[in-house]
């Protein structure tokens, strides 16, 4: 998952430790003051996610941006990030978790299919990954891109090569996928940004055309397994919501190419719906809309 902090890391893994270990040995509430010139620093100077978060924000609200709502944007980001120092230690006591929707999972689960979970940049999906552990061990496996650059999850205690990850960009990715829908399990992705030269087509979102990935939409499509969409959305405060969202029924077993128009245009008109009603959960500081044509297989 490429995201400003990804950069800003790099160049200041002493600074990211310092917060991990204030995590822990100050607590909470000091960290969260010690947030403010940290995210004013990267606001002012990564002009690339100042953009990014403008030009989503001015999209939301229909009107030009204002800085203290480009602060808060970033600083909703950055206390998610502190957070999850947290959630990979298990200390979920520190926080009002609320789980709406897991009854869905269950009852789609009944059928023997597995379920596919698609995330999103809205909320964190480390969120989803983390609190898996206060869903009664329900059977997950998370399909992510692993960057081996990035510093903040090994920092903060979060295992991204446990047995349930499965890393994006290997021949047997979707094959693994696959075979633990097969066994009835839970598969959990991102389906809502292009990384490299993936097949995708366009979709309208909040009122500008970009692209979407279809691999996510394939693999519900030829397992045929039940879909939802879920947002684990930073709510203010110590409060966090993961919600699961019906989605309908996956595209037909034989859909390539543009035949998963629909299911897109579904996934997008669900993903704006959350993104309005929670806009400083959008975690995509990177421009987000192009011109590019959509690719498809």
């Amino acid at each position: 998952m490429s995201l400003w902090t990804d950069k800003a890391e790099r160049g200041s893994a002493w600074l990211i430790r310092l917060i991990v270990w204030l995590a822990r040995a100050a607590g909470r509430p000091l960290c969260r003051a010690l947030l403010y010139p940290v995210v004013l620093y990267f606001m002012l100077t990564d002009r690339t996610a100042r953009r990014a978060s403008a030009e989503f924000l001015q999209a939301v609200h229909d009107r030009r941006a204002r800085w203290r709502e480009i602060f808060a944007h970033f600083y909703s980001f950055a206390v998610t990030l502190l957070d999850r120092v947290y959630m990979a230690a298990g200390d979920f006591h520190r926080f009002e978790v609320t789980i709406a929707g897991l009854p869905l999972v269950d009852r789609l689960l009944q059928g023997g299919h597995g379920c596919v979970v698609l995330g999103s940049h809205l909320g964190s999906f480390d969120l989803m990954m983390l609190a898996q552990r206060a869903m009664d061990g329900r059977p997950i496996s998370i399909v992510m891109r692993i960057d081996p650059r990035s510093k903040v999850r090994r920092i903060a205690g979060i295992d991204e090569f446990a047995p349930n990850m499965i890393p994006l960009g290997r021949p047997d990715s979707y094959l693994r996928a696959h075979e633990a829908l097969v066994r009835g399990e839970i598969i959990a992705l991102l389906a809502d940004r292009v990384d490299g030269p993936t097949a995708s087509l366009p979709a309208r979102f909040l009122g500008r055309e970009t692209l979407m990935p279809i691999a996510p939409h394939v693999l519900a499509a030829r397992s045929q397994a039940p879909v939802v969409m879920c947002f684990g959305l930073y709510e203010g405060g110590n409060r966090y919501r993961i919600e699961f969202v019906e989605f309908g029924a996956p595209a037909p077993v034989a859909a390539r190419g543009a035949a998963l128009q629909p299911v897109v245009d579904r996934y997008a008109a669900l993903l704006e719906r959350y993104a309005r009603q929670y806009p400083l959960n959008w975690f995509n500081f990177y421009p987000y809309w192009g011109d590019a044509p959509g690719r498809a297989p």
